[in-house]
């Protein structure tokens, strides 16, 4: 049997029913490792500190080359009933010890599995090629007694940070996607998932946040890294409630994400990317880097209320600043963040701008990081709203106070509530000609740059749904009230070089007069209601593909069109790597 071809043992194996595939393990060792890469038995696997071993055991050799997905489920020691009782006479909030030792306690578990995964590679080496597989990172998690159930250990707002950085490198990965997101319905009751009795697990709404600058830190430790993927960040706007009185309750109280922390994890991501910028993997191609999700949390806000300055002290935004670093490499790049122009602005012009992106998409949120607006209400109302300055009030207390105690007894009495967002009043549909035309112009110009650009958007999404005593006290038009008129549309501009219409379906959306016979001109489809760009923000969008492509170009105008038909998208905007194990292809509905 040793004298068959491999590609013939490959070729009998793969077809072999599942059942018949322990049948051949003994007959050769051709076909012991045929039958257990085709048997799917080692293609996943969760990893944490308590079967290290067993992985070791397991992935110590040939069958790395089988790994294609690993999962990560960092976890923290459960919270049990103190002894002696009352457990009343414990705190609720986290003091600094309790935060130092959740960060100590990640960190230890980030350098087992780096640790685990390192040695692998070297007990496979070099007998075996190293692997080729996806990290999928889960948000930490932890069981709590439901005798001393205290929302406060639910909706913590310190970031879990990663202490020391000194990791071994890895390179079988080839895909790090690390997801810490909210469920949309901000319900953190997983009663059900067969946990021991009387303990409830904590998962993310809002719980457990890692800081942004982990990214980072474990991006720059895998150098052969062609995929990077994150969804996380919802949690920031939920929820905003307050009492009629303006007083605080519950909601407001225990879900909202503090102020400070939030504008931590921000400064503390550009850091990463400045400390890290020499290890960062050149490797990198691909990112759908999603810091809004679920969008529809940070979207259904009350958009008349103050929002965090999350820019100060610095002069502009770090974040925005630092991603352009981040992703300078990329062929194809999908984000949806919070950001500003800083995103596109170059202190050396010299150096060029993404010189190898083919497909751009840049989802940003209608706020500014400064806590302005890019839009305002349709006579201007909103546009003196900035941002509050961020101070030591806006970080969570380290002990417990007395309005802790009064919003627990609300809650005994059943006053939390799981919807995201509340009563809204949100108006801005009107773009803001001073705060959004320096992200437009930042965009077109920085994408008139990119010699290889096929593709390009740079798109919001706009709610109208004002409270009607509020749009009456405005005097708006008839035709933005009344029940059956609220709407969600999205606002873009969208270049194609070739003119596929809108989404790629110029004969579903485009009225036969506006489509052109030859698909090979450059396209801009501007999706922007009854706004118009001045001529040189115009100029500057029309200048995209212009150097490659020459100066033919056709362009499509269009009143908005509805949030459901993003899902077209899906297939124009990214190309489809679903063959590649070194990629998570992100979902776009």
């Amino acid at each position: 049997m040793d004298r068959l071809p491999q590609e013939l043992v490959e070729e009998i194996t793969k077809n072999l029913p599942t059942d018949d595939l322990k049948n051949v393990l003994t007959v050769s060792t051709k076909f012991r490792y045929a039958a257990e890469r085709y048997s799917g038995a080692f293609t996943e696997f969760t990893l944490n500190e308590r079967n290290a071993d067993k992985f070791l055991g397991l992935y110590s050799g040939h069958r790395l080359l089988y790994l294609r997905e690993l999962h990560f489920r960092p976890n923290f020691p459960p919270i049990w009933p103190p002894d002696p009782w009352p457990w009343e006479d414990e705190m609720c909030r986290e003091n600094a010890d309790a935060i130092r030792a959740k960060n100590e306690c990640f960190t230890r578990q980030v350098h087992s599995l780096f640790t685990t995964l390192s040695t692998v590679e070297e007990n496979a080496a070099p007998q075996h090629a190293s692997g080729r597989y996806r990290i999928q990172i889960h948000d930490p998690s932890r069981l709590i007694h439901v005798e001393i159930y205290c929302p406060h250990q639910e909706y913590i707002s310190w970031r879990i940070r990663l202490l020391n950085t000194e990791l071994p490198l890895v390179h079988s990965v080839r895909s790090l996607e690390i997801c810490n997101e909210c469920p949309e319905d901000a319900s953190v009751y997983h009663d059900s998932h067969g946990y021991p009795a009387n303990y409830r697990k904590c998962f993310d709404g809002g719980l457990f946040k890692l800081d942004l600058g982990v990214m980072v830190d474990l991006v720059s430790k895998l150098p052969n890294l062609e995929y990077l993927g994150c969804k996380t960040g919802g949690f920031e706007w939920a929820p905003a409630f307050s009492g009629n009185d303006g007083s605080e309750d519950p909601n407001r109280h225990f879900q909202s994400d503090w102020d400070g922390p939030r504008r931590d994890a921000r400064h503390n991501f550009a850091h990463a990317v400045i400390s890290h910028q020499t290890q960062l993997p050149t490797s990198l191609q691909r990112a759908s880097l999603d810091f809004v999700s679920p969008l529809i949390r940070a979207l259904d806000t009350i958009q008349d209320r103050p929002l965090p300055n999350l820019v100060g002290p610095a002069l502009r935004d770090p974040f925005s600043a630092s991603l352009r670093i981040l992703t300078n490499n990329l062929r194809q790049l999908r984000l949806w963040a919070i950001v500003d122009e800083s995103l596109f602005s170059m202190d050396d012009n010299s150096q060029p701008q993404w010189p190898n992106l083919e497909i751009l998409e840049v989802m940003f949120h209608p706020s500014r990081p400064d806590g302005s607006w890019y839009f305002v209400g349709p006579q201007g109302h909103g546009r003196e709203a900035v941002g509050y300055d961020i101070t030591a009030a806006s970080y969570p207390p380290l002990e417990t106070t007395e309005l802790d105690i009064d919003m627990e007894e609300l809650v005994t009495s059943g006053h939390l509530s799981n919807l995201p967002n509340g009563a809204q009043n949100q108006f801005r549909i009107t773009p803001d000609e001073a705060r959004l035309r320096p992200l437009l112009a930042g965009f077109s110009s920085a994408a008139a740059q990119m010699c290889s650009l096929r593709r390009a958007i740079i798109w919001t999404s706009l709610n109208w749904y004002p409270k009607y005593d509020y749009a009456e006290s405005q005097g708006w038009d008839s035709e933005y009230q009344g029940p059956g008129s609220n709407w969600r549309s999205n606002w873009a501009i969208q270049y194609s070089d070739q003119d596929n219409g809108i989404w790629g379906s110029p004969s579903h959306y485009l009225p036969s007069q506006q489509r052109n016979d030859d698909p090979t001109i450059r396209c801009l489809v501007w999706m922007v209601a009854a706004w118009r760009p001045d001529a040189e923000l115009r100029r500057l969008f029309q200048n995209i593909g212009r150097e490659k492509h020459g100066n033919d170009l056709v362009e499509h105008w269009g009143e908005g069109y509805r949030s459901s038909n993003y899902s077209n998208l899906r297939n124009w905007m990214l190309d489809d790597h679903q063959g590649d194990p070194g990629r998570i292809t992100p979902s776009l509905s």
